[in-house]
């Protein structure tokens, strides 16, 4: 590994390259600086005149920490798990079906993959009144439902009391030929963003468009990353471009690109303040963002 671990005093982790970070989810002491500061906040918590219950983050060592991936199908993100981790036998919608139900993927750091199925982006409301047989209106509501149903599930696995599942950062792809909602996404993003759970945005497969369409794509990203502002730890949503594989695309040879800065995007994103999310006060309950 090219830099020091230690990215909870006031270091960032840099890998020298995409292998050195798969290196170092191998090492089970990689997040054990992370731990260390995690503790070092509740303890400082412990000792000041506010009563507070510690009991729910101390546990977090125990679980580990996860990443959620989430996106539409198709948006590659089995691929990236399998080139983030580096395991073979990781399968993708490329081979066979997308993936059905969550998929874990656990590294001996502690650091766990969650691929989750893909969804379908429903169309913007003011679309959607363009239209007016009953077979678009049964299928609105039939779409807005099911996201509906997504979006309340991410509302409940970012604000679960149960650290196994709970996420410490959520990673959303986006296909770079695939549409764009921007009151979609960020009806999805404004969840973990009001959580206080980091958001990282992977534009992925960028060699799929050619540059005027990623430029579009990038400046809208970058608008709606722009518009979503600031968590109320002042962190502004991660954007970042990948290629998950090396192919070739209109004669042109493709590498893989933006992975490493993703690893390093999501190990950087844990922060020791969040063991303050999970706090109580005697007479409370668990202590929910915000």
């Amino acid at each position: 590994m090219a830099a020091e671990t230690d990215v909870w005093t006031k270091r960032k982790i840099s890998f020298g390259n995409l292998e050195q970070g798969r290196t170092a989810l191998q090492d089970e002491e990689l997040l054990s600086p992370f731990y260390d500061a995690w503790h070092s906040c509740l303890d400082r918590l412990e000792a000041s005149p506010i009563a507070v219950n510690t009991n729910l983050p101390r546990k977090l060592p125990s679980h580990g920490v996860n990443a959620l991936m989430v996106g539409e199908a198709g948006a590659g993100k089995s691929t990236l798990v399998k080139v983030l981790t580096g395991d073979a036998g990781i399968i993708t919608s490329a081979t066979q079906a997308g993936t059905h139900g969550d998929k874990r993927y656990t590294c001996p750091c502690g650091l766990s993959f969650v691929d989750t199925p893909g969804f379908k982006l429903p169309v913007s409301p003011e679309e959607a009144t363009k239209s007016n047989n009953q077979q678009s209106i049964l299928m609105r509501w039939k779409d807005d439902f099911i996201w509906r149903r997504w979006l309340s599930r991410i509302q409940s696995l970012c604000t679960s009391p149960d650290l196994s599942v709970r996420p410490s950062v959520v990673v959303y792809c986006h296909r770079s030929s695939s549409r764009i909602i921007p009151n979609r996404l960020l009806e999805m993003w404004r969840i973990p963003h009001a959580n206080n759970v980091p958001l990282i945005v992977c534009v992925t497969d960028v060699c799929g468009v050619d540059d005027t369409a990623l430029k579009e794509v990038r400046k809208s990203m970058d608008g709606m990353v722009k518009e979503l502002g600031e968590d109320a730890l002042g962190r502004l949503a991660t954007l970042i471009e990948i290629n998950s594989e090396q192919k070739t695309v209109r004669g042109h040879q493709y590498k893989v690109t933006g992975v490493k800065q993703l690893l390093e995007g999501v190990v950087n994103s844990l922060h020791p303040l969040h063991s303050m999310q999970l706090c109580s006060r005697p007479w409370m309950g668990m202590g929910t963002a915000g």
